[in-house]
């Protein structure tokens, strides 16, 4: 059954679709593109006003009996050029080929999530292939929110397992994913205008690095460090906030932070004092963060607008005792981060300070107990006497980790089959549309997998054609198993 595979038609429709502007907030084109696909082939499809496109294809072979398999994809790409003049809303991508890879001249490839649609597209139109009923589900938004898979009307679907195709690592079998949430906190206070001597304090060459894939393995962050600094040293040696910057995306852990600082009493001991932290800090994290600096600037004085005592000490005092990081690994799958918290954004403004959060969890239960944690701390730090808000916003579900997956047993045991070694069944700490689906149609049995696709939205994007043609080769397998 193997060698009637017709690869070149999974490389035919990815070529297709490239020429097809489809960059996110602009899904019209590709979506009316799978709309006359589904119209040539003479399949059953929908189109909803969210331009989400399900095509449904009947069962093939023998197994015209089994229950339905939705494969699921998203059509937007994360439209980024270099070097060259592209305009992604009018213009198709230029693909190359370069050995086992195919890449794009000067822009991304868009093979997250490209493959999906060319792997759909090319078993929607294969012949010969033995599989149950297909629902092919193509969403749109999903690089800006997830706002198709949010937007999906489900109401005809009948399948109860999602095999998602937007993975980027032959191998690894996702079985779940984080829910999560933004927060904000923001501190109001009074500024006053004051002369005499201020300071810069910096840390900075922390890791950094993306706060849901990596923050087991980066977990320091520049803007909590930092606050941790300045509140033991306001302890013995006060002074008052001018501002505090760190980061601006809190999907990012911060690797950079510096705050400016007015002192109160003798500058020298200030600084002093400042710069024997700043060499305990160092030895202390100096195996985790070789590359840390921690910097306190020559004393200036001058002529500028500072915020109040009680704002200082309840901005370090919250800063100081926030949570942050991992706060539970998982007890399904070893390793695997189940809750964390990441504050990316720390700015100043006229009216106060404003700390935002990325908030992930696994398990919707603990997810509100770190939202819960947040605006208590906010609240009891505010007690010093300043003004504060809490909010919270982006709120997306996760996908819980299912003990009784019958989907993961045969793909499990149809890569053993392919491969000849074992998958790595894991979960990912990120948003997937996994988790709006399972949110969706409850009990809904998922499994996440895909080709080699590396450098994903950046210029040097590039997919491997022996990854593409194995995992299909592999698709193939689970769904006539199943």
């Amino acid at each position: 059954m193997l060698e009637a595979i017709d690869y070149k038609k999974i490389f035919t429709y990815f070529e297709e679709i490239s020429n097809v502007p489809r960059g996110s907030y602009h899904n019209e084109k590709i979506s009316e593109y799978l709309v006359q696909f589904a119209k040539d082939h003479g399949f059953s499809y929908r189109v909803d006003d969210a331009r989400n496109v399900i095509i449904k294809k009947p069962a093939c072979g023998k197994t015209a009996s089994r229950d339905a398999v939705m494969l699921q994809g998203h059509m937007d790409m994360v439209c980024v050029s270099e070097g060259v003049s592209h305009d992604f809303l009018t213009e198709g991508l230029s693909l190359r080929v370069e050995g086992d890879h195919i890449c794009a001249d000067g822009t991304t490839l868009g093979g997250d999530d490209g493959i999906a649609l060319a792997y759909m597209l090319a078993l929607l139109d294969g012949d010969g292939y033995t599989h149950p009923p297909i629902e092919a589900v193509f969403t749109v938004d999903e690089e800006v929110g997830m706002n198709g898979a949010a937007a999906l009307d489900v109401s005809d679907l009948e399948a109860k397992r999602l095999i998602n195709i937007d993975n980027e690592e032959e191998g690894q079998l996702l079985v779940s994913c984080a829910g999560g949430a933004r927060a904000q906190v923001e501190f109001t206070g009074s500024r006053e205008k004051r002369k005499g001597t201020f300071l810069e304090v910096s840390v900075s060459g922390l890791a950094g690095g993306h706060s849901g894939t990596e923050i087991g393995k980066h977990p320091f962050n520049a803007s909590i460090l930092l606050g941790r600094i300045l509140a033991e040293t306001f302890e013995t040696h006060p002074f008052l906030l001018r501002s505090f910057q760190g980061g601006d995306k809190d999907n990012v852990i911060t690797n950079a932070a510096a705050a400016h600082i007015y002192c109160e009493g003798q500058a020298e001991e200030l600084s002093g004092c400042l710069s024997e932290f700043a060499v305990r800090l160092t030895e202390e994290l100096r195996s985790q963060e070789p590359d840390m600096t921690v910097e306190v600037g020559k004393p200036e004085t001058k002529e500028d607008f500072c915020f109040d005592r009680a704002f200082t000490d309840a901005v370090l005092t919250f800063m100081d005792l926030t949570i942050s990081g991992v706060q539970v690994y998982s007890g399904d799958i070893p390793g695997m981060v189940e809750s964390s918290l990441n504050m990316g954004v720390a700015k100043t403004d006229e009216s106060g300070i404003v700390l935002g959060f990325a908030v992930r969890s696994q398990k919707k239960s603990y997810k509100e107990h770190m939202l819960f944690q947040l605006r208590r701390l906010a609240a009891c730090a505010a007690k010093a006497g300043c003004g504060h808000s809490f909010q919270t916003s982006g709120d997306y579900p996760e996908w819980d980790y299912k003990q009784d997956s019958h989907l993961r047993e045969v793909m499990v045991r149809e890569f053993r089959e392919c491969f000849g070694k074992e998958p790595r069944v894991e979960g990912i700490h990120a948003g997937l549309e996994c988790g709006m689906l399972a949110e969706k149609i409850p009990g809904l049995d998922i499994v996440s997998f895909g080709p080699d696709i590396q450098d994903i939205h950046t210029v040097r994007e590039r997919m491997s054609i022996s990854s593409a043609k194995r995992n299909f080769d592999f698709l193939i397998r689970v769904l006539e198993k199943l």
